[in-house]
């Protein structure tokens, strides 16, 4: 199971692209406005698409239908937004040079069993040279919680449809001044999620101007959003968590960067713990090289062991982990670095679903939460109630998609302002 996006200018063209692309049997995550356009997630099964690349003869590979071009049919089963953690790549519906070496070097590839059930991805994997089973066992992993977070996400749509009919409707039956009018509306299009709306509809009902309502608002929510001061002073042993494509590989690079000027270069460290991806290493290596650090690679805990006995007189090691069973992976960093503080990426636009997996008590005790994506036109409402149900403290956040760019301290306040900054209010 693969989650893939979709922009279109409207949600009607956004399904057709769907259709085009995926199929009937593409199954509808999210839709959501995004500057204007519509943005659908759909989770598609690319199993089926894989054992059919590889048992359709050559001169029927080749064959391309105008709704769904060559291009956009490798984008689907190639590119994985989930192992880049440092470039957004933009899929193109168009037949290039690129693509058209890939078609021809099907037929130099090794031989490959079509009935295997393991995604594309793994295939390479195997073709570069990694070990094959490890490279499958590790995307069918990925799969499934990559399925159980659809889950997850359909379960919370769920109950927020169950608490929906037992209240007032958000923009009907609810009282409030005209003048607070704008400030429902733009609520409302946010998406936020219903636990919070509660909040926001008080303090809205106590409020006697729109001005006295976003202060207010922002006092709830910098009174209880939790934060820790980290850049000034960061010593020691950490690991940077989360799921795929939260931006973890990223944030570790940016904050290795910010330290070793505060340092000495050879004073910090970066570590790739367990990451198996295609061009992880390369990744974490050119992000090492831009920030003026050395990377290292520690594929199993032994070695990481070893590892950081060499390295054990630097004043600052940060460990990028992958993002494939994160709770397992931290259990065991732990177990074997018990100093070492714990920190969880989220993206800040992330889900309701997506913010409550890791931040819900598990066992696992993070020491901060870093927000990547906070820049314009974001709504990070979900991850506020998140942390506002979880005494998870904020650090940092990255305003910026390059390593160029400086984490910046972050805290309820912070968050609170750029999140109400970002209100799409239409005054009268």
């Amino acid at each position: 199971m693969e989650l893939q996006r979709i922009l279109a200018r409207d949600t009607r063209t956004a399904m057709e692209k769907v259709f085009s692309l995926y199929g009937e049997d593409a199954m509808v995550v999210a839709n959501n406005k995004i500057k204007g356009q519509t943005e659908i997630i759909v989770a598609i099964d690319l199993v089926s698409q894989v054992k059919a690349a590889f048992s359709a003869e050559p001169a029927q590979a080749a064959e391309v239908s105008e709704e769904a071009s060559f291009g956009s049919l490798l984008d689907a089963q190639l590119f994985d937004p989930s192992t880049s953690d440092v470039v957004e790549e933009k899929a193109s519906d168009e037949l290039t040079f690129g693509s058209l070496f890939e078609a021809s070097a099907e037929q130099q590839a090794p031989p490959v069993d079509p009935l295997i059930d393991v995604p594309l991805s793994a295939v390479s994997n195997a073709w570069n040279g990694e070990n094959y089973q490890e490279a499958a066992e590790r995307e069918q992993l990925k799969a499934r919680e990559i399925v159980d977070l659809v889950k997850q996400e359909l379960s919370v749509m769920r109950n927020e449809f169950r608490i929906a009919q037992q209240k007032d409707s958000w923009t009907g039956t609810l009282a409030v001044a005209e003048e607070m009018r704008p400030l429902i509306e733009a609520f409302n299009e946010t998406g936020m999620p219903l636990g919070l709306r509660g909040l926001i509809i008080d303090i809205i009902n106590q409020s006697s101007s729109m001005i006295e309502a976003l202060a207010g608002i922002s006092t709830a929510i910098s009174n209880g959003v939790e934060h820790i001061d980290l850049i000034d002073g960061m010593q020691g042993i950490h690991i940077i968590a989360g799921s795929s494509g939260a931006g973890k590989t990223l944030m570790a690079g940016r904050l290795a960067k910010q330290m070793a000027q505060a340092y000495e270069e050879d004073e910090v460290a970066l570590v790739s713990f367990s990451d198996a991806r295609i061009g992880a290493w390369t990744q974490t290596q050119l992000i090492g090289a831009q920030s003026g650090v050395e990377a290292f690679r520690a594929m199993s805990l032994d070695i990481l062991t070893q590892l950081m006995a060499e390295l054990s007189t630097r004043k600052l090691i940060i460990i990028d982990t992958s993002g494939v069973d994160v709770d397992a992976q931290i259990a065991a960093l732990v177990g074997a670095f018990p100093q070492a503080q714990k920190h969880l990426v989220l993206a800040a636009d992330a889900s309701e679903a997506s913010a409550k997996r890791h931040l819900t008590p598990n066992g696992i005790k993070w020491d901060s939460v870093m927000l990547s994506r906070l820049e314009t036109q974001i709504h990070p409402w979900a991850v506020i109630n998140a942390l506002l149900n979880n005494s998870v403290p904020l650090s940092i956040a990255a305003e910026q998609p390059t390593i160029s760019d400086n984490a910046i301290a972050l805290n309820g306040i912070s968050l609170a302002e750029k999140a109400l900054s970002q209100l799409p209010i239409h005054f009268v």
